[in-house]
């Protein structure tokens, strides 16, 4: 052989070898991506939000350990009503926090339903804060962990309680897909979550590394699922709200880069039960809505929450 041709096959070689490790590069960054601490999410929380953060400090916290079907175990906080505010005391909500983030990001939305008498429990999603759990599966398991909580969450309170549950990016998509396999809930309300994984990773893949969907989100999805033992497809919120059974808001940031909000529309269009659709009238970032305008969007989510009550009274 020609030292030509050896010259060739290296080149050849080390290029699908370069592929090969783009793909699990990607998927790497995906299941098991840089996480923020607890302090660096509280310095974030306390950055952006200087008198929630003052408050919740304030607020009575309960912690306690969630142990999951998955076989570890979550770290969440019940934060209940004060006794000053008129509550409906039988009046949960589970908030479920964004991607390498903390429950740190729920305080946010539990300053809204503090305010409307709810109590309210906080939690680590897997794989994230002091919560266990070896990797992040973007919402397939994180979507069974949200079950045991529902089911810890009746267990501890009684079976009659009001409970809705509230999720942001990876949060908002692991509330959708849990409620397509669950009747015990009242109402869901998800902000900048993603309509369906393979569509987000495609897009990222293109908007951040710059490389094409053939081959590398393939290749992604394999070395994903080899760590998982899930895959992109089987992570669906689109599917799985067009079984919705119960009320749905869907929130979203109108400049949002990183989920753009015609996931948001994309969910709202496919959603099969009572919906409702609030893309910020602001320029707002992922995640950012509720900062950009908090007295429109608190309104938003206040009315939405009542007019759900006012309607199962029915």
């Amino acid at each position: 052989m020609e030292w030509y041709e050896l010259l060739i096959i290296g080149i050849v070689l080390f290029t699908l070898f370069l592929i090969l490790y783009a793909g699990y590069r990607i998927a790497l960054s995906i299941y098991n991506p840089v996480r923020h601490s607890l302090m660096e999410t509280r310095i974030r929380e306390t950055e952006k939000t200087p008198d929630l953060m003052k408050a919740y400090d304030e607020w009575e916290k309960i912690p306690y350990q969630i142990e999951t079907t998955n076989g570890y175990e979550l770290k969440a906080y019940y934060l209940p009503v004060e006794k000053h505010i008129e509550a409906c005391k039988e009046c949960f909500v589970i908030i479920a926090h964004g991607y390498t983030y903390t429950h740190h990001g729920g305080i946010k939305y539990a300053s809204i339903f503090k305010e409307l008498g709810f109590n309210v429990i906080l939690y680590d999603e897997r794989y994230h804060g002091e919560s266990g759990g070896k990797n992040c599966s973007l919402g397939y398991y994180e979507e069974q962990d949200l079950q045991d909580i529902i089911t810890d969450t009746y267990t501890r309170f009684g079976p009659d309680i009001y409970l809705g549950t509230y999720g942001e990016s990876m949060g908002g998509a692991t509330v959708i897909l849990e409620q397509a396999h669950d009747t015990r809930l009242q109402f869901v309300i998800a902000d900048c979550s993603f309509s369906d994984l393979t569509d987000l990773v495609t897009y990222l893949v293109k908007r951040k590394a710059h490389l094409p969907k053939w081959p590398f989100v393939g290749l992604a999805n394999f070395f994903f699922k080899l760590a998982t033992k899930t895959d992109f497809k089987s992570i669906s919120p689109v599917k799985a709200i067009a079984h919705a059974k119960v009320p749905m808001l869907l929130l979203h940031g109108s400049i949002d880069e990183f989920i753009p909000p015609i996931h948001s529309q994309k969910l709202f269009d496919a959603c099969s039960s009572e919906k409702q659709l609030y893309i910020s009238t602001v320029p707002a970032k992922h995640a950012e809505s509720y900062l950009m305008n908090r007295i429109e969007y608190t309104e938003i989510v206040k009315n939405f929450v009542l007019k759900t009550m006012l309607d199962s009274k029915k």
